[in-house]
């Protein structure tokens, strides 16, 4: 393999370990702020500030960073049973399609999510001094990963070096 393609696998699974720290953490920082806030209001009979607010901002930060996450273990959702029976050659052009819109569709969403999350910049959530801007930036963020793990692995496609059938969901390969 080459050097650029060393880079690169070293780089996704940096971005991967990243990522699988991150969804964890973030899904565990939700549970444990939903349960203390449960039981703070019906055993400790004194209910929390940001038992609505902020875990709704965790949950959309998840939702974002997710999306990445699922897109990089082509775990998102998808229909490919007309994809598994196509010629090889037919495959490869439909899945160069499908990356490519999936692609734009994160351009757009890193794009319009920026602009999203400056409209914030300066906001306090009510019940926490944090940043509005810091959750709203899992948009950008999901969307330019989600950019950049699809024009990677459309390349691959298109020059031959990632077979689509690795690409399908629950693929061996």
């Amino acid at each position: 393999m080459d050097r650029l393609g060393d880079a690169l696998t070293r780089l996704d699974r940096w971005v991967g370990a990243v990522l699988d720290a991150m969804v964890i953490a973030l899904a565990g920082l939700l549970l444990v702020l939903l349960n203390w806030a449960v039981f703070a209001r019906f055993v400790l009979n004194d209910s929390v500030s940001w038992g609505e607010e902020l875990p709704a901002h965790l949950l959309a930060v998840l939702t974002f960073i997710g999306a990445a996450y699922l897109t990089r273990t082509n775990e998102h959702l998808g229909f490919d049973a007309v994809l598994r029976i196509l010629p090889a050659r037919a495959m490869r052009w439909v899945m160069a399609a499908n990356l490519a819109l999936m692609a734009g569709f994160g351009a757009l969403l890193a794009w319009y999510g920026g602009i999203a999350a400056m409209s914030f910049a300066g906001r306090s959530l009510i019940s926490v001094d944090l940043s509005m801007a810091m959750f709203r930036a899992a948009m950008p963020v999901g969307g330019a990963l989600i950019t950049a793990f699809c024009t990677v692995r459309l390349v691959g496609v298109l020059t031959g070096r990632i077979d689509p059938e690795a690409l399908l969901p629950e693929s061996d390969a």
